[in-house]
């Protein structure tokens, strides 16, 4: 969360220095500055005379500049919109003095979908599991049929499903976001 929470800041930081150096321009366009102001080139004359003096260097300089900034800002692209990734580890372990138990996150979504699965009315099943491996946190993404009432669905979950699994897992607080929807393809019926 604190990448989020950085990248927001740098974001913003980076907009406010755009969008002031637009509106000086703008303004300087607009003779605000002074009435000569608005007539002069946006490169004044010593900054070109220095590009055109030492243009064979400075054009290549700026490509490859230009370029690893532009990888970089694609990388940081896709750190942004990727998801957060997964726990491959979760310590179920109650007590770190006695030991220490390690479940696969895999085998737990796996285990997890499993069990949602056997209640009555779920098409499909999604597990993700984020967090640190002490205090890791659980999203599903069930799937009902379109002809299952999902308030009883919601209500089995609730209070059987999920205090199963968080007895399982030794954890009682586990944090767990549950998105329930129906499915989009109707069963055919028989009148």
């Amino acid at each position: 969360m604190r990448a989020d929470r950085t990248n927001r800041i740098v974001v913003t930081l980076l907009a406010l220095i755009l969008l002031a150096a637009g509106i000086t321009i703008l303004l300087a366009g607009t003779n605000l500055f002074g009435p000569n102001h608005g007539g002069q080139p946006l490169l004044d004359n010593p900054a070109a005379r220095f590009f055109s003096t030492h243009g064979g260097w400075l054009w290549p300089v700026a490509a490859v500049a230009a370029a690893i900034l532009a990888l970089l800002g694609l990388r940081w692209l896709a750190a942004v919109v990727s998801a957060e990734p997964g726990q491959r580890r979760i310590n179920i372990s109650a007590d770190g003095d006695a030991g220490r138990t390690v479940l696969d996150s895999g085998a737990l979504a796996d285990a997890v979908a499993t069990e949602v699965a056997n209640c009555p009315g779920v098409d499909d099943v999604d597990t993700r599991l984020w967090g640190s491996p002490n205090a890791p946190r659980l999203a599903l993404r069930v799937t009902a049929d379109p002809d299952v009432d999902i308030a009883a669905l919601h209500e089995q979950l609730e209070t059987l499903t999920l205090p199963r699994i968080r007895y399982a897992l030794g954890r009682p607080d586990l944090p767990v976001t549950l998105d329930l929807t129906y499915s989009r393809r109707r069963s055919a019926r028989v009148s």
